[in-house]
């Protein structure tokens, strides 16, 4: 975890449940968390790499805890909310980031894989924030981030059950805000467009190389790049600090203007 120099405590006293935490924008968000005074619960599936994020966050003098476990279960949901409220007494902050990305034409799409796409990228924010909001009633509230994607509305062939969880993510968002705005939840969506994550690299590799996927992120994407994961960390970051405070509602795209281009 790198230092940053112009961190400002901007989550002091939070404590913070971070879905998908071992890699990619969950792991860049939970490191940035830290550096501004979170105390975190992080959760995933794989168990070493989540070892090594925590690893990484108490080497620079954070708190921090796992809980390892596939997140379209109730039973992680159960178990990440009452590890932060057993070691930390209390709950401030979701950002529910897991997801996977099977692609397939919807004639070839295996009925199981459908299900399991929708379960860890939709049914395990369900779980998550049904488990979660009680524990921020019994506070000042809170605020709950979900990652959703560019392609919840911009899609291309292939991404039959992804785009379909990924639109699901922001009706779910504003079902929430405005349920419970009043009792002091925020609930907001981020859409990432092309991001440096291993989901990617992996895409890029069955692709035959980086090199073959830049021209489709130069077409894609305005910006001519992929996103950082820290890049985006920061907008996370803004939605689960006090500044974003009236933000609520909303579906955020960090996309690099691929959202605005034709």
């Amino acid at each position: 975890m790198s230092t940053n120099p112009t961190k400002q405590g901007r989550l002091n006293s939070k404590v913070a449940i971070v879905t998908g935490a071992a890699s990619g924008i969950g792991k860049g968000t939970a490191l940035l968390f830290a550096e501004e005074g979170a105390k975190l619960v992080l959760v995933d599936l794989h168990e070493d790499k989540l070892n090594e994020v925590a690893a990484e966050i108490r080497e620079e003098g954070g708190s921090c805890e796992i809980v390892c476990g596939n997140v379209g279960l109730m039973a992680t949901a159960e178990r990440a909310v009452a590890r932060a409220v057993d070691v930390y007494g209390r709950l401030d902050i979701l950002f529910n980031n897991a997801g996977i990305m099977p692609v397939g034409d919807i004639l070839d799409y295996p009925e199981e894989t459908w299900d399991e796409v929708l379960q860890v990228n939709l049914k395990s924010m369900f779980l998550m924030c049904k488990k979660a909001i009680p524990e921020m009633l019994k506070g000042n509230g809170g605020s709950i981030i979900n990652t959703s994607s560019v392609m919840a509305s911009l899609t291309e062939p292939g991404y039959t059950a992804y785009s379909a969880s990924k639109a699901g993510i922001i009706g779910l968002t504003k079902e929430i805000a405005v349920s419970y705005a009043e009792k002091g939840i925020r609930c907001n969506a981020i859409s990432p467009g092309w991001v440096e994550t291993d989901m990617n690299v992996r895409l890029a590799d069955s692709l035959g190389g980086m090199d073959k996927l830049y021209p489709i992120i130069k077409q894609q994407q305005p910006l001519g790049r992929m996103a950082t994961t820290r890049e985006i960390a920061y907008a996370v970051l803004f939605l689960a600090s006090d500044e974003s405070v009236v933000v609520n509602g909303s579906n955020l795209s960090i996309d690099g203007a691929a959202s605005a281009a034709i």
